[in-house]
């Protein structure tokens, strides 16, 4: 319950803050799309199974409003897939996520190239979770698993002007989250820590 309640208010404080500096301000507003692989890795507290990290898929639709010249807050809503590795079993996490970043970094109007970095959180909603057995058969867990959980997020790379509206970048992405799992057979410590790569294809609204 007190994990809904932040969810709600970490949205709520959101859009608030956008609308009181002018969202719809187009000309610092850019929209875009966000492909990501991020290899998902859980930390675990028993010796007898051996984990090990899984590249999983992200893809987020986001905005990004400019606040000051090199400062942007970040916001999206996308599908994120996590899952727990090991030689004997894997559990699969499927998830809304939606993230949110502050940004430092700014191309100027002579520059093609910049670099970028980012901090926030990823909050995620799960909507799916299957346990994977080692013939393949699956069993869901939603009773097992949290709906609610977030992970603390930091990163950076470089952004590139592709013309006057487009503009790519590609950072390196770090997570930190806790606890998916209510409690499982195995005594699992659900810490997890992930890392990849996100590609961010934005356009600036004119």
């Amino acid at each position: 319950m007190i994990k809904q309640r932040v969810f709600l208010f970490l949205i709520i404080s959101f859009l608030i803050i956008l609308n009181s500096s002018g969202l719809f301000a187009q000309e610092k507003l850019s929209v875009g799309f966000s492909a990501q692989m991020l290899n998902t890795r859980f930390l675990v507290n028993v010796s007898n199974f051996q984990t090990k990290g899984a590249y999983r898929p992200t893809s987020i639709l986001f905005a990004e409003y400019n606040f000051r010249e090199k400062f942007r807050v970040h916001a999206g809503l996308g599908y994120s897939m996590m899952t727990q590795n090991s030689d004997a079993f894997r559990n699969n996490f499927h998830y809304l996520i939606m993230p949110l970043y502050f940004k430092i970094g700014r191309l100027k109007e002579n520059q093609r190239i910049v670099f970028t970095s980012f901090y926030g959180v990823n909050l995620h909603y799960l909507f799916r979770a299957q346990h994977i057995f080692p013939d393949e058969t699956q069993m869901d867990i939603m009773g097992q698993s949290r709906r609610f959980h977030f992970d603390l997020v930091a990163g950076g790379g470089l952004k590139y002007k592709l013309s006057d509206t487009f503009t790519l970048e590609a950072l390196a992405n770090f997570a930190l989250g806790y606890f998916v799992n209510k409690r499982n057979a195995a005594n699992m410590d659900v810490n997890n820590f992930n890392t990849g790569l996100m590609l961010n294809l934005s356009y600036k609204l004119q």
